[in-house]
């Protein structure tokens, strides 16, 4: 009978909107999926069955929900048991970095910028089409550093909605209340808006209690690849880019005081761009880049034909909305 079959191992994939270009090509729009979940029954562990459902998978994600007669360009996931497991199927780790800021009071606010204006749900539709728009141009560029293959998951509103939804209902359970601010804006001199949409990640305790910034953007900033975080030169420091820098400490800060609203440990953006690294240490000079070894590692998987050599495929947008 159905309800009598033993579950060996489970997962879900959840399907998302992508772009991708070749050799500066202009980008087109695919549907990937996102893995996540992964789970094997402690009963069954050391038996090989996570990876017999994951070979499985993979074969089925080769044309799932794709239009007939294509197939799929790559899948993604997001890897809590290191780099090994996964890499030996087929999805191959990304660099993997956060930098986290301590929750602070209103009264502990330190940036002199005008303070960032608070978003909420009814503001995420429009900047999601916006940062759409900014980022399908960005991937026309041509970029000398850039790979044969360019990459991204695109941040919409129903990928932030569902974040959101998430937050919300344990939220709901946990604290009998719902956040309502969803993130934070404010504006370069020049007229340029900078902007993040945030949520909140609740754990089995405080310290795993965390205020994670799902997409920060920059008008007409270049969108940094994941391993940007490394390249902090003297021209980011430059005099031009003071306001952007300054910009972005005001939207950090307001995280930082609604973390402590809620009680959260941390503030934590994955893969921090230059301008975001120098804002970050604004506020606080200690404030450093974490690599992760063990937890929440980006890995991709290649499907599409012909396969692009891993070195040559650029993971752009790395951050945080794209984790399921």
């Amino acid at each position: 009978p159905n309800d009598s079959r033993r579950i060996l191992a489970s997962c879900e994939t959840i399907r998302k909107r992508a772009l991708i270009s070749r050799l500066g090509a202009a980008p087109k729009e695919i549907i990937c999926h996102g893995i996540g979940s992964v789970h094997c029954n402690p009963v069954y562990r050391g038996r090989g069955f996570g990876r017999r459902m994951m070979v499985e998978l993979a074969k089925i994600l080769d044309t799932w929900q794709q239009k007939e007669g294509e197939g799929a360009d790559f899948s993604v996931l997001w890897s809590d048991i290191g780099k090994d497991f996964y890499a030996r199927l087929g999805w191959k780790t990304y660099p993997s970095k956060h930098i986290a800021l301590a929750p602070k009071s209103s009264h502990e606010r330190k940036v002199s910028f005008p303070r960032g204006v608070i978003l909420t749900s009814e503001d995420v539709d429009g900047l999601c089409r916006t940062d759409e728009a900014n980022l399908r141009s960005e991937m026309v560029k041509s970029d000398p550093r850039a790979s044969n293959v360019r990459v991204a998951l695109i941040p919409d509103a129903a990928t932030m909605k569902w974040h959101h939804s998430r937050e919300e209902f344990l939220a709901k359970v946990l604290f009998d209340r719902r956040p309502k601010c969803k993130g934070a804006m404010a504006e370069v001199p020049d007229g340029r808006k900078v902007w993040c949409i945030w949520t909140r990640t609740f754990g089995a305790n405080r310290d795993q209690n965390v205020l994670n910034i799902l997409r920060l953007s920059v008008e007409g900033e270049e969108t940094f690849s994941q391993s940007a975080s490394n390249k902090i030169t003297d021209n980011v420091r430059s005099h031009s880019q003071q306001p952007q820098v300054e910009a972005i400490a005001a939207i950090l800060e307001a995280a930082q005081i609604e973390a402590s609203d809620w009680g959260m440990s941390s503030v934590q953006f994955w893969n921090p761009s230059p301008l975001l690294v120098l804002a970050a240490r604004h506020l606080e000079h200690s404030a450093e880049i974490v690599d992760r070894h063990e937890e929440s590692l980006p890995s991709l998987r290649w499907h599409g034909n012909p396969k692009p050599n891993d070195s040559t495929i650029d993971w752009l947008l790395n951050e945080k909305f794209g984790w399921c």
